[in-house]
């Protein structure tokens, strides 16, 4: 039976119908070659180690032309999007709804610490992060969600899911307390200057552009268009990268820096707050808690899925991995292009902001 390592495209072979144990971990059978039909068994996407390269399932299950169809078809959603996105509505649902019913005017409250002390700082913090979810900066967190929803296991799936969410999470809140240090050490005068418009737009527009060229790499990986590529990596980088945990941790560095480019003026007041106690200690602990409320949503549709419909969802993943993986892929395609657009093109070319152009959404 061959076995493809999960990134590199390599195969093993083992005995037709054995199983294998590899560096202490259980392989599932995977069956290549039936009747002419490639079928796998056990949760491929979800397990501790992928037993068939998950971009060489969808190569041998979609055609080429097939899988450019839906990538151009992803490219597409995801501008559109962008080109009609309305920051007036989202942004003022975060301002005025989310932040202003539960702190009130946080322009006003930005220079408050010494009022309101230090203890207040964590709570606009988490009421910050969390009016920003539906933030253009933020939005495309929810497209990660299928790739978080897979790194399940199905031998222990709500086990592994917690450990995948774990995973997820670490990076957001530790690139949020490595943030939240620089805004400490920024104080009153810094941190003025650093907000300005011309400077956090600047910020927002590198960060994200960056992200979503990150992301549209990694939907091609998954898509099967980067073979060549992947067949580079040695078997222990691969091995790593196929893991559910190393995947999630690598969702969650992307959603992590969303906090770095963020322009979101709730967010900017916040860091205001922040800076003026001066601490760089006091910057990083509420950054934390910053980020936890920016993914709190997610969070919280994740762990919905994975209790609701877990079963369901492994037994879907082992009847038809290849799809798992290519809702992964598009959907990283989806976000890329969005973000790719959104803070790269538009901006630079001032290609975007159909609708506030065509007169839909006011000046």
């Amino acid at each position: 039976m061959s076995v493809w390592n999960g990134w590199s495209g390599r195969a093993w072979l083992t005995p037709a119908g054995q199983d294998r144990n590899f560096n202490g971990q259980f392989l599932q059978e995977a069956n290549l070659h039936q009747n002419g039909q490639y079928s796998a068994s056990g949760c491929l996407f979800g397990a501790d180690l992928l037993l068939l390269d998950m971009s060489e399932t969808i190569r041998l299950y979609y055609s080429r032309q097939k899988r450019l169809l839906y990538t151009f078809g992803m490219i597409a959603l995801g501008v559109v999007v962008a080109g009609f996105w309305n920051y007036h509505l989202v942004d003022g649902f975060g301002r005025d709804f989310v932040a202003g019913q539960a702190l009130g005017d946080t322009a006003a409250l930005a220079g408050s610490f010494g009022e309101k002390g230090s203890g207040f700082g964590f709570l606009f913090a988490a009421i910050a992060g969390l009016a920003a979810t539906f933030t253009a900066c933020n939005c495309v967190a929810f497209a990660m969600l299928p790739g978080l929803a897979c790194s399940t296991d199905g031998r222990a799936s709500r086990r592994t899911a917690l450990k995948s969410l774990v995973a997820f999470v670490v990076p957001v809140v530790g690139i949020g307390a490595v943030y939240g240090i620089f805004i400490g050490l920024l104080g009153p005068e810094g941190i003025e200057a650093f907000n300005q418009r011309a400077v956090r737009m600047a910020q927002a527009q590198s960060v994200f552009t960056l992200i979503g060229v990150v992301m549209l790499g990694w939907g091609a990986v998954e898509m099967g268009f980067a073979r060549r590529w992947t067949e580079s990596i040695s078997d222990e980088w691969s091995i790593l990268f196929s893991r559910p945990s190393t995947r999630a941790a690598m969702l969650g560095v992307l959603v992590g820096a969303f906090a770095v480019g963020r322009p979101f003026p709730v967010f900017r007041e916040f860091l205001t707050y922040a800076a003026t106690a001066q601490s760089p200690l006091y910057g990083a602990g509420v950054m934390m808690v910053h980020g936890l409320g920016q993914i709190l949503v997610m969070l919280l549709l994740f762990l919905l899925l994975v209790w609701l419909a877990g079963d369901r969802l492994i037994r879907w993943s082992q009847r038809a991995p290849h799809q798992a993986e290519l809702m992964t892929g598009m959907a990283l395609i989806a976000g890329g292009s969005y973000f790719v657009f959104y803070w790269g093109l538009a901006f630079l070319y001032d290609i975007g902001r159909w609708g506030f152009k065509l007169g839909w959404y006011g000046g």
